[in-house]
Order: C-alpha cells, then structure tokens, then sequence
C-alpha cells in the first residue's frame, strides 16, 4: 500500500492553522499538546509527522516526509531542494530590517559597511544586503531578535513581523522588507513521481479548502419578474442556479456562491428586488 506522510508545524505561528486545514480535509490530527509525533489515517494511507516548522523542508528534501507545510521564510532560508505547491491562505508576516528609533540610521541607503545585523534568517538577510550593495556583518541568534540592539550586540536586525507591534514595544523602527511570507505546501520531487495518484488527492483536497475559505453559499426565494437582474447581481462560480418552487409560479429558488466580502452588499442588492428568505452558508470544499 502507497503511504504518503505529511509534515506538520508541531508548535509556533503555523501550528493551529495546519491542523485546522487537515481536519478539514478530514484528517483529525491531534492538537499540539498531545505528544504524538506521528498519526495515521485513511486506514494507513496517509501518516501525519509533527516537526519543528524549521526541520520540515529537510524532512521533505531527504524523503522522510513526502508533504509538509511550513514557511516560505523557512524555505527560502534552508534553500532546500523542494517543490512548491501552493500557497495558504494563512501565516502572513514580513521579515523585515529594523534599527532603533534613536537610530542615525534613517533607511537603508544610510546603512554602512561593517554594521552588525542581528537576524534568525541569516542566509535570507545576507543575500538582502549583499544585492544592495552592502557589506555587513552577520550576527546569527537564535531567538529574542529584537533585544539585539539594546544589548548592544547589533546596529540592525532583520525580523518577522505581523503587524509591527512587537517592534514598536521594543522601539524599533521598520526601514525595509526582505521577504513576504506566508504558509506554502511543499513536495518532494521524487515523491510527486512515484506517488503521484495519492500526493495528488491530498493536494486537491487542501485546494477545494482554500479555494472555499473566502467564499459563501447563498440561497434566496426571488420574484420571476427580477430575473433578469440576478446574472449581474450574482455571477456566482458560472452564474446562479434558479430552481422552481412547488405551487409558485411567480417566485424561484436561487442558489449561488459569493465572495466573503461582498456578502453584504449582494444581501441588500436582493432584498431591493424581493427576494425573501435570504441564507448565507459557509462552504467547507470548493472543488474547481
């Protein structure tokens, strides 16, 4: 029997977020707490590895794991040899180069030769400042970032960030990105070969939940006489569904899907034309 293993963030940022994205593609993986590394499912079809976020593109390089989320950061840093998938609609962040609000240093043209950056990703933040010309010098850490320039250990760091409040707390100031980050689902090469038909329903399942995460299902009972206006009002995947309603013949069912966002202007374009009992559903899978 082909088994595929996935590898999963077993704490930090990704953690709760991948867990999420496999239970509903029906895998109940186990919350972080529980110490099980490894779980099976699909009556050993599919097995479920628990890393660290930073260990899963080498476990998915070297074949321990055929599958695995975790960061573009991550991935971009290590440089292993994987392919990318896809991207997930979770961990968002920057990292990004900040330097003290006291500072001499006002942006990155005013970074001089020979100043010491502080950084967790140093691969990433030498390859940033060697392609703008700079020469620093690379001060690895292994966490706490951001105490690096008030114990005098570094004039800059580099950073993730999600939304800069951490830096402000630490009096730091953003002057740069070095990269956009979010969540991706990366493959083994030789994986994808060999287990191509199994990897492949995985992949898909993940892509009918992402393709669904920002959409609604939305029903509503519609005057006949307003049809006209509902192929503009709702598009819809190919435009919406309208079905009879038994003993109505002035009145029918639509069915469409919407937008997250635009749920609320579509409810109130429907109510100006009559429609009635109005539903808005959230969608679980969304296969294209």
């Amino acid at each position: 029997m082909t088994m595929v293993r996935i590898a999963l963030p077993n704490k930090g940022r990704l953690n709760q977020s991948a867990i999420r994205l496999m239970n509903k593609i029906g895998f109940p993986v186990p919350d972080s707490s529980n110490r099980t590394l490894l779980a099976e499912f699909g009556k050993g079809r599919y097995q479920v590895l628990l890393a660290r976020a930073q260990d899963i593109p080498e476990f998915v390089e070297m074949g321990a794991a055929d599958l695995g989320i975790t960061g573009l950061d991550i991935v971009m840093e290590t440089g292993r040899k994987v392919e990318m998938v896809m991207d997930l609609d979770f961990g968002r962040c920057r990292l990004v180069v900040a330097v003290p609000d006291d500072s001499d240093i006002k942006d990155l043209q005013g970074v001089k030769d020979g100043c010491t950056v502080a950084t967790c990703f140093p691969n990433l933040t030498k390859a940033y400042f060697s392609k703008m010309g700079k020469n620093v010098q690379i001060a690895e850490v292994s966490g706490a970032t951001e105490v690096a320039p008030q114990v005098g250990l570094a004039d800059i760091i580099t950073d993730l960030t999600e939304t800069g409040s951490t830096l402000k707390l630490n009096h730091l100031k953003e002057i740069g990105v070095v990269l956009e980050s979010r969540a991706v689902l990366i493959v083994n090469g030789k994986s994808m070969l060999e287990k191509k038909e199994r990897i492949e329903e995985v992949t898909g399942a993940v892509e009918s939940v992402m393709n669904a995460s920002n959409k609604r299902y939305l029903m509503a009972n519609v005057p006949k006489a307003s049809l006209p206006n509902l192929k503009t009002l709702l598009p819809g995947v190919a435009g919406p569904t309208v079905m009879n309603i038994i003993g109505r013949d002035d009145v029918v069912a639509i069915h469409a899907v919407t937008n997250e966002d635009e749920v609320n202007g579509v409810i109130t374009m429907l109510k100006s034309i009559g429609a009635t009992g109005i539903l808005v559903i959230p969608i679980e899978r969304m296969v294209m």
